[in-house]
């Protein structure tokens, strides 16, 4: 299964935010939408994230500041890792765990087409390891019935 797959069964709106706001504005946009990551975009291209343990780590790193006084510029993680429409929901997977994060965009042609979530990621693999266990359960029934047949 392609990550564009996962994408459609989703139907989430990715939430950005323009790189010159503030930390504090990141962190209310992302109570009030209830999502925690948002895409910082530079004009219409991404050029960051904003998640909730950049909150943690700019809490840490810059005590005593105020979020309002923290450009977001400043307190994003600038290295955007990024899935294809047409990678394999294994390799998504695969990177997540290799990058440890837990939100991963999805791009093509340098436009955001959507955000996948490790979350996302899991449903769907559960999904697949209940088929296949429903599969091998029945299976296992035949085989026992033409064993006493």
């Amino acid at each position: 299964m392609r990550v564009q797959d996962v994408m459609k069964q989703k139907r989430r709106k990715v939430h950005t935010i323009p790189v010159e706001r503030t930390a504090e504005d990141a962190i209310v946009q992302m109570t009030e939408s209830g999502t925690s990551a948002l895409i910082v975009m530079g004009g219409d291209r991404p050029v960051g994230i904003f998640t909730e343990r950049d909150v943690l780590r700019c809490h840490v790193a810059w005590r005593g500041r105020l979020f309002r006084e923290m450009p977001l510029r400043e307190a994003m993680t600038h290295k955007l890792i990024v899935a294809q429409p047409d990678d394999l929901v294994s390799s998504a997977m695969a990177m997540m765990i290799k990058a440890d994060i837990r939100h991963l965009p999805v791009v093509e042609d340098q436009c955001i087409n959507g955000m996948l979530a490790i979350s996302d990621l899991v449903k769907h693999h559960v999904g697949e390891l209940t088929a296949e266990l429903h599969y091998l359960q029945e299976y296992i029934t035949d085989l026992q019935d033409a064993v006493q047949d």
